[in-house]
């Protein structure tokens, strides 16, 4: 019984990790083929090392370039005036703010711990004009490589948006405001708005699940599912304004979607109306049962309330 709870949780890692679906992934395949591809080309920035040592050199390279172009991405993805950016301007402006970071992190310590431990390159000098070196040598090719490693991800959110391509108006224009959110504040149902606007018209609005992939957001519907570029803490807070739980870092889901709650050994997963599964964390175990059975007590009221008025009222 024990070894076969294992093997979904093991299925689950292996689509975490799985390049053609993944986002982590995919940059995790994508850095070590740059890393290897450099130590093997031997570029000026590693001359003289060994092989290992080059590998070594250029893993630890692309593997902090990657988690700070990242965290830029994640941060600036949160600001509202990056936020508004056309996705492709958006990865370009995190492309800047990630060489600037990057060239940062070679100059203070990368750079500087290889050479006292293999004492074999000079690093800069830490200065501003040591910056800007560091800034000439890597900065356009960082940008570019953020953006191409984006590229394939923004090409298929250019494809979803035919509506626009083809003049029809934007879905925020269009799309109506779910019951639950027409008492909402502004705000929120503005963010809720900037949401739906950025999904394709043919999975309309009705929004089932939402999953992180790091900066990226696919959205499920009952007609569909789309990858956008936003954040999933926004995306979250947008959503705020409908019933719906958060059941996993990445994962968030409408109540109203909720069919069943199963348990395989430690492993627990959600059942969506639309056939999705998606795993339900420890810490957010307790919270999805009691929203799921407050509902289910909502609408059991809703229906006595419904056979009352259609009984002739007693004498």
């Amino acid at each position: 019984m024990s070894s076969r709870s294992h093997f979904p949780t093991l299925d689950a890692l292996a689509a975490q990790v799985d390049p053609r679906n993944s986002w982590t992934g995919y940059l995790i395949a994508a850095g070590t083929v740059l890393s290897f591809g450099l130590a093997l080309s031997e570029p000026s920035a590693s001359e003289g090392l060994g092989l290992m040592a080059r590998i070594v050199f250029w893993l630890a390279h692309v593997a902090s370039a990657l988690f700070l172009f990242e965290l830029a991405q994640i941060t600036l993805g949160r600001i509202e005036f990056f936020s508004r950016l056309p996705p492709l301007l958006l990865v370009m402006a995190v492309g800047v703010v990630g060489a600037i970071l990057f060239s940062a992190f070679n100059l203070l310590l990368l750079d500087r711990m290889y050479f006292l431990v293999g004492n074999t390159l000079d690093p800069e000098p830490i200065s501003i004009a040591g910056l800007m070196d560091e800034l000439r040598d890597s900065g356009a090719t960082s940008v570019l490589f953020w953006v191409l490693l984006n590229s394939p991800r923004l090409i298929i959110i250019a494809q979803q948006k035919d509506a626009e391509e083809a003049g029809e108006p934007s879905l925020a224009d269009v799309a109506p405001t779910p019951p639950d959110a027409s008492d909402a504040p502004t705000m929120p149902r503005h963010q809720l708005l900037d949401l739906l606007s950025r999904l394709p018209r043919r999975i309309g609005t009705d929004i089932v699940a939402i999953s992180a992939e790091l900066h990226y957001l696919r959205v499920y519907t009952p007609t569909g599912e789309a990858l956008i570029l936003m954040s999933f803490g926004r995306a979250v807070e947008a959503l705020g304004v409908i019933p719906g739980q958060v059941i996993h870092r990445s994962h968030w889901v409408a109540l109203e979607h909720l069919v069943a709650i199963a348990s395989d050994g430690d492993r627990v997963t959600c059942r969506l109306d639309t056939g999705l599964e998606l795993p339900v964390s420890r810490t957010h175990r307790a919270r999805l049962r009691a929203a799921l059975a407050s509902r289910d007590q909502a609408r059991v009221l809703q229906a006595a309330g419904r056979i009352a008025q259609t009984l002739p009222p007693s004498d």
